[in-house]
């Protein structure tokens, strides 16, 4: 955008060209082709500018002069580079003298389109009087005239007057009042396309009188500290302050995850009324972008709205580069201006997008642009209070309190959204049952009265039984739980990965390895103030290590199912599939959204794929270390995501792998995996329940020893153990002896399954347990 000073001189219009040129285009501004490239760095006119008055010394401490849009020209006569040329009409209009200094500044882009042109009537230099006011009924036909005579015109200005019309009555002068909304704005009319109004008095009135409504966010709960700090960053608006050193434009970006409120604080602003509102969507184009840019600046005070911000520069856009070039110019612009004048200019610029982190490129979070970032997490308990309290629940009131806060307690991970969906889920249930007490009543006075018995008058079902039918009843417990087991939050709906049914009963032995897991569940389930009586920093990360079909992700699976979690689950090798910076930005998400719905718990299973050890990347380093840079970039996000274990209250991370050897040491060090417990091959009382396990779910013959099979199957994971009762149940189903599973179909089973694990593997898991023991 840039700006320089001229004097007005008269343009002169000789020819029919010149002539229908003037009719068709009145707010045309000449100047010199030399200083038409410097200003919008090409030769071609019709760009959007607006004119003000030069200011001078003794304007200074005046009102700011008033902008008046235009499009600017190359001059058609040889012109000084300090002088700029108008027609009579406009200059006139804008209230400007021949010889008068004016200030000429790009707006960039084209002139935009007409959506709405405003007209009111004027007094007709020749009459004494003003006519009567045009009757409502004409409105239309005036309009409509109006229309016809704007069509011959391509650029409409606020201030182009029409003389001495004629439909019905006296003869009518009328004024442009207003371009889109703007009391001098520009725009090109397009026929049939473009509205064309007519201010009557009491709309002008009532415009006048109307006084802007105060830029602040009232009335929402639950979100009293976001409020809070959204007020603040608002009120840079609103307040006159002269700031001491160089000022920052306060634009503002909202995020956080779905149904937190985004969408409802940018309305919520919107309906302050302290602007005209401009919105941009998604799916608008790049000229649509830049003109709401421009409108905005136009007319201030204004307010700019972009809601899903992350699909309106989306990767999977063509221009998204030009698109997001063309937002931090518009930002730049306006921080220039907050420099420039010690003020920041009256446009409010919001944005909101679900991950500030990863939706918002480097390019928008320079200073001056979106740096004033306001996250909305999951409400939490009094969050959740207030957000119910608000939505009427509708209950006894004696118990009122007492349902709200148990239902708060319970909705763990229920963002705003879903509170809403609750509640209308209750009512629909509530609904249904009203509607069938009223259909039993009625059905059985209709039988009463069909089989003629006198006494159905004293029937138990009296008038007041009957009113209760048809008015507002109190929701109950069974209906607001039978909700709760009908809508899930929807947080969890995308990544959550909902464990099997498995339970600690169906894994046998490995007592240890349950005793730290349900340790754990119940530190991440403990409040702060009783953690802090024995820990500094409690311990949040644990690693499964230990040779392969021991029970290791059956362990995840049943903590997450006995403990009733919030389970997050993810394959190391799964991750690194992804495409560049897809793998990090899918564990910042991880890890974001387990804090949100906490309590809750992240497994990462083969956690060795994505977090060997560093030296082998990209080197051919140590044996069995991951070679992949794209692993370099997860691990290091990994490593960054769990210094944080002091911020993660409420969500326990487990990982599980086979080849603790190859896993970097950086993870093992204290704070990040403070646990490493051993899943060691199942001892002889393990194996035992193991086959007491399968025997309770199959048929087994009488002679099946089980304390046998636990002897003879020494040295076998569990997995294998299932895989030779599975190969001994098809041998008892081939045979067709009936009977069951036999002693000797488990033998059989037993010599034709190879032991995976040997003594060296076992022996390389102690001597690294010994090496990394932390009690």
């Amino acid at each position: 955008m840039k700006t320089l000073d001229f004097r007005i001189r008269k343009v002169h219009v000789n020819t029919d060209a010149e002539k229908r040129l003037l009719k068709r285009q009145p707010s045309r501004v000449y100047v010199n082709e030399e200083v038409l490239i410097e200003l919008t760095g090409g030769k071609d006119g019709g760009k959007a500018i607006c004119v003000e008055k030069a200011p001078t010394a003794a304007s200074v401490a005046d009102e700011p002069p008033v902008r008046y849009e235009a499009t600017l020209w190359k001059a058609p006569e040889k012109l000084d580079k300090a002088v700029t040329q108008m027609y009579d009409a406009f200059r006139e209009s804008c209230g400007y003298k021949l010889g008068e200094h004016v200030r000429i500044t790009t707006l960039g882009g084209s002139i935009p389109n007409a959506d709405e042109i405003v007209l009111k009537e004027l007094k007709a230099a020749d009459q004494e009087a003003d006519p009567e006011p045009i009757d409502p009924v004409d409105i239309p036909g005036w309009e409509f005239l109006l229309s016809g005579r704007l069509s011959l015109v391509e650029h409409v200005y606020a201030g182009l007057v029409f003389k001495n019309l004629f439909a019905r009555g006296p003869e009518r002068s009328f004024v442009v009042a207003s371009v889109n909304g703007r009391p001098a704005g520009n725009a090109r009319y397009l026929d049939r396309k473009t509205v064309v109004k007519i201010a009557t008095e009491e709309k002008a009135d009532g415009a006048e009188a109307a006084a802007p409504g105060e830029l602040k966010v009232t009335g929402i709960r639950g979100l009293d500290t976001q409020i809070d700090e959204l007020n603040g960053l608002l009120g840079d608006f609103t307040t006159d302050f002269t700031f001491k050193c160089a000022p920052s434009y306060p634009a503002i970006l909202i995020h956080g995850g779905h149904g937190t409120g985004k969408t409802m604080l940018l309305d919520a602003i919107a309906k302050t009324g302290w602007g005209t509102v401009h919105r941009v969507q998604f799916k608008d184009k790049l000229a649509e972008i830049q003109e709401v840019f421009q409108k905005a600046k136009l007319q201030q005070p204004s307010i700019i709205l972009i809601d899903q911000l992350e699909r309106l520069i989306d990767k999977e856009r063509n221009n998204r580069g030009a698109v997001i070039q063309t937002i931090c110019e518009a930002l730049d612009d306006l921080s220039m201006e907050t420099e420039t004048t010690g003020q920041a200019p009256k446009v409010v610029v919001v944005a909101a997008c679900l991950d500030y982190t990863t939706d918002v490129p480097d390019d928008l979070k320079e200073p001056g642009r979106f740096t004033n970032e306001i996250y909305l997490p999951l409400p939490d308990v009094a969050g959740r209070r207030e957000i119910l309290t608000a939505l009427n629940l509708c209950v006894e009131p004696e118990r009122e309190q007492e349902i709200i806060r148990s239902l708060s307690e319970r909705t763990h991970a229920y963002n705003g959204k879903d509170l809403k969906r609750l509640v209308h889920k209750v009512r629909l249930i509530g609904h249904k049952r009203i509607q069938k007490a009223r259909s039993e009543a009625k059905a059985k006075t209709n039988a009463l009265e069909i089989n003629g018995e006198q006494e159905a008058e004293q029937q138990p079902i009296p008038d007041e039984k009957a009113d209760e039918t048809t008015s507002p009843s109190y929701f109950t417990a069974d209906e607001i739980k039978e909700a709760l087991r009908i809508v899930r939050p929807s947080a969890m709906h995308d990544i959550n990965l909902k464990p099997p049914p498995i339970r600690w009963d169906d894994i046998g032995g490995q007592n240890s390895v349950k005793t730290s897991l349900r340790r754990a569940v119940r530190l991440s389930n403990e409040s702060t103030e009783v953690l802090k009586k024995y820990f500094e920093h409690p311990p949040k990360g644990f690693l499964l290590y230990g040779p392969p079909g021991c029970s290791k992700t059956m362990a995840a699976q049943a903590m997450a199912t006995e403990s009733g979690l919030n389970f997050f689950a993810v394959k190391g090798a799964e991750l690194l599939n992804m495409y560049v910076g897809e793998s990090e930005r899918a564990i910042r998400r991880l890890f974001q959204r387990a804090r949100e719905v906490a309590p809750s718990m992240i497994f990462f299973d083969e956690i060795d794929a994505i977090a060997g050890q560093r030296q082998g990347f990209g080197s051919g380093g140590s044996k069995g270390a991951t070679t992949s840079h794209g692993g370099l970039n997860v691990l290091t996000t990994l490593l960054n995501e769990m210094d944080g274990f002091e911020a993660l209250q409420g969500v326990v991370v487990l990982a599980a792998t086979n080849r603790p050897q190859a896993l970097d040491p950086a993870l093992l060090r204290p704070g990040r995996f403070d646990e490493l417990i051993y899943v060691s091959p199942p001892d002889e009382e393990a194996r035992k329940a193991i086959f007491k396990g399968v025997a309770a779910r199959r048929e087994m013959n009488e002679d099946v020893d089980i304390d046998k099979l636990s002897r003879d199957t020494e040295g076998y994971s569990g997995a294998e153990i299932k895989g030779i009762c599975a190969v001994a149940g098809i041998a008892a189903y081939d045979s067709l002896v009936g009977g069951g599973i036999m002693m000797r179909d488990l033998e059989m089973a037993i010599r034709n399954q190879k032991r995976q694990i040997t003594r060296e593997m076992v022996q390389g898991f102690e001597e690294w347990e010994e090496q990394f023991r932390k009690y």
